[in-house]
């Protein structure tokens, strides 16, 4: 791994079982509506996301949003590869026997800096954790983002 790619540290391989979304599953078209009342709709992402991933699903918009707020631009190029980090840090922390804090590392088990590359992988986690796995919110702290 070259110092300035940083990646999720992936839990043992094991069978994966497919992800289902909080509603129908991937929803197509123009809109993520009709899940809830506070889903967003393909408006409210960036157009070269809406037009990467027409079909993406109301969690994966979600994860999209927060990855935003927290500062990591989720673009085109980056959604797929973006929400991958979000949903193998989801897996990691519900399979993978680990917390946050020990998938946050880098090849000598130091934790992510809060710079570059290093900081984005942290803004997608807590992202992948805000939308894909808020039950394990309680652990975004062990990120110390800035």
């Amino acid at each position: 791994m070259n110092e300035s790619t940083y990646a999720v540290r992936r839990a043992p391989r094991r069978a994966l079982a497919p992800v289902v979304t909080a509603c129908t599953g991937v929803l197509v078209a123009l809109t993520l509506s009709g899940c809830g009342d506070s889903q967003p709709t393909l408006s409210d992402l960036p157009s070269d996301v809406a037009s990467a991933r027409p079909s993406i699903s109301a969690e994966e918009a979600k994860f999209v949003l927060a990855a935003e707020k927290l500062g990591a631009t989720v673009t085109g190029d980056t959604v797929d590869d973006d929400i991958e980090t979000g949903t193998t840090t989801c897996w990691a922390l519900k399979n993978g026997g680990v917390d946050l804090a020990q998938i946050a590392v880098d090849d000598d088990d130091k934790p992510l800096p809060n710079t570059g590359d290093a900081l984005r992988t942290k803004q997608l986690m807590a992202a992948g954790v805000q939308a894909l796995c808020p039950d394990y919110d309680g652990q975004i702290a062990q990120l110390k983002l800035p």
